[in-house]
Order: structure tokens, then sequence, then C-alpha cells
């Protein structure tokens, strides 16, 4: 992402879009009521009873709701028109601005921008890339693209390999990888930011698929992973074993599944030094007692503006202690673990006074429902 303030008081930023990451990066930073500006498409009747068309113009509006799924590779901006041509009568009405890689917007936010959403910018304004993901096994495989977002399945087909002795068998072996080679080529050449291929199962097969592709593809890295089957369970595993958080070198999502694993286990043996719910993170974060502080980035995209601030003061607060601050995306294998506890936790350089007892689960996920309404 490229970003630059355009204005004395630091309240206008414009910024173009560079890569898919960005577009999650925009998702964490925006919110309700910030006046995005932006070139986009419009129907519009030009006449009393004549019929619509789609025409390109710029147009400014008052963000109201953010739509952002991985791998769609659009970020969907809802909100009310507050500038644009007059002759189109359209001021005041809804409008969804769809923005993709390429694209430039300014955004305009009166209050000015908080230390903690720059530094966000600023820590991830680079591309991460992708890995491919392919999980083999005799009787089935299955192809994923990777993203410090998540992952999403490509395609999953059976195979159905015969047994040793079945004169049928390295016919099937041979076309299975071709099958699969294909497939692998077709998707790099598609997808233009893939660092590298994990080609992961049990035993020997899949080295035997590495080789196949690697005859196919010879510009990226392949590891192999071993893992008990194929198929949709076998990428979850691979992706749970950090092959392919390791070829992304992705540092700040292996840090957030580090400091997960961390926070868990102190929970089991010393849950004094955990923070758990936005409440007590923010009781902690005021009086220096968080070392680091793990959140969901879905709580920070959530629109109510009050609950918003609350939440960056939290993570100010931190910072100017000291301490650090991780996301971790919502679509990643972890993310669950993380929403369960509230979607915000601390770990505590000196226990404070709570109650972890009362942490019921009615209240665990109050913090992330009401950004998910």
């Amino acid at each position: 992402m490229k970003y630059e303030f355009i204005d004395n008081k630091k309240t206008v930023l414009k910024i173009k879009i560079e890569n898919i990451d960005d577009l999650w990066l925009l998702y964490t930073i925006l919110q309700k009521g910030d006046l995005i500006t932006m070139k986009t498409l419009r129907d519009v009747k030009q006449s009393e009873g004549g019929k619509s068309r789609r025409l390109p113009m710029t147009l400014t509006i008052s963000l109201s709701h953010m739509e952002f799924q991985p791998f769609t590779n659009k970020l969907r901006i809802r909100g009310i028109v507050k500038e644009g041509p007059d002759k189109f009568g359209i001021l005041g009405s809804h409008h969804t601005l769809s923005v993709g890689e390429g694209d430039e917007l300014i955004v305009f936010r009166e209050e000015g921008w908080d230390q903690s959403t720059i530094k966000r910018m600023e820590k991830y304004k680079k591309s991460f890339g992708s890995v491919l993901i392919v999980a083999v096994d005799y009787d089935e495989y299955s192809i994923a693209l990777f993203r410090r977002q998540g992952y999403k399945i490509l395609v999953s087909n059976d195979l159905h390999i015969p047994g040793k002795g079945d004169e049928s068998r390295e016919k099937a072996i041979t076309e299975a990888i071709n099958e699969i080679a294909s497939l692998v080529l077709s998707i790099i050449n598609r997808e233009k930011d893939i660092f590298g291929i994990v080609i992961s199962g049990p035993g020997f097969f899949k080295e035997v698929v590495s080789e196949g592709i690697k005859n196919s593809i010879n510009k990226l890295t392949i590891v192999l992973e071993n893992t008990s089957m194929g198929g949709v369970y076998g990428i979850k595993e691979t992706i749970a074993k950090g092959k392919p958080t390791e070829i992304l070198k992705d540092e700040e999502l292996k840090k957030s599944l580090q400091l997960l694993e961390n926070i868990l286990m102190k929970l089991s043996v010393k849950p004094e030094q955990v923070a758990i719910g936005l409440e007590e993170c923010k009781n902690a974060s005021e009086i220096g007692a968080v070392s680091d502080i793990l959140i969901l980035d879905e709580l920070l995209s959530n629109q109510d503006l009050e609950r918003r601030k609350e939440i960056e003061e939290v993570l100010n607060n931190v910072e100017s202690f000291g301490g650090r601050v991780v996301i971790l995306p919502s679509c990643s294998e972890a993310s669950e673990k993380l929403y369960g506890l509230g979607s915000i936790v601390c770990l505590l350089r000196f226990p404070i006074s709570t109650n972890k007892a009362d942490f019921s689960s009615s209240t665990k996920n109050e913090d992330l429902s009401s950004s998910r309404e």
C-alpha cells in the first residue's frame, strides 16, 4: 500500500491499493463516518423515463458499512453519497464503492488519524504474497491458496489409484500427476504472487507428485510436508504445521500464532498473567501491565464508533508503555480460538485483579458480536 497525507492537519489520506493484502489492511483502518472519494461506476437515468446507463464518475460517500471476504479481491464500502455530479440527483442516495488492486481513494477523517492506526499501516503495508498447497494421497487430492488472511480450497478431486500389483496402477499414477501438474500450472499463471508450493501427504506418493510437478514448474520452490492424509483434511494439517507461513516469511502472522499458543498455555497454568476481553485489557493497558496484546482484525473494523475509539485507545496505551500489538486475521485457522476469548487478550507483566470464573460463554463474544451485526 502507498499512502500519504495531503493536508497539513493530517486528516486527508491518499491511498493506493497495490495488492490483495492491502484490501485487508484498508478493512482494518477505515471506520464509520469516514468520507471516501473515489472513481466509480453508477447507474443513472439521463432523462425522465429513459433507460439507465452505467456511467463513470467520482463520488464521495460517508462510510456506513464494509464487506471484506478474502480471495474475492474486492473490498465493498457502502455509504451515503455526499458529493458528486449535481445533474444526476444522486446526493443523499446509497452507493457502494468496490475497491480492488490498482485503485486510488482519498479518505477524510475529521478528527485525524491516531498513532496506532498509522503504525498499523506502516507495519502491514507490504505484500505478503501467497503459497499453493497440494495435499495428496492415493484416494484424493486438494489444492488450496494460502494467504495471511486464511486459505481457500481451489480444487478437490478423487483419485482412486489401484493397489500394488494392478497392471493399470502406473498409468493411473501418471494420469493423476499430469492432472495435478496441469491444475497447478494454471493456478500459478493466474495468481501472480505465489511464493512457493507445499506438497503434503502420507508416504512416498507426494514425492512422486512433486517430481512430476517439477518437470512443468521450475521457477518456484517446492517443499514437502508429511501429513496423515491428502484432501481438505491434509490442507488443514499442512497449515497447522506452519510450513506455508514459513514460506511467506510473514513474521507478523507467525508472531500472532505463537502469541495465541503462549496465552492459551498461560491460561491453563497461570491465568492471573492473562487479561481476557476488552474491559480487562483496557484496565490492564491503563496501568502499563500489558506486555503483548492480541486482537482479532474484525474487532478493528467495528463500526460502533464509541467501541472503535475504546479499542484504539487500548492499543495506544499498550504501545505507549512499550507493549506489543499483534493482529490475528479472522479467516486464519486459529481465529476461532481467539474469538472464544472475546477477540482480544493480553499477556501481563504483572497480575491485576480479575475474576476469570465470571468469564462465561455469554460474555466471551460480546466484543466481536457487535462488529458482526
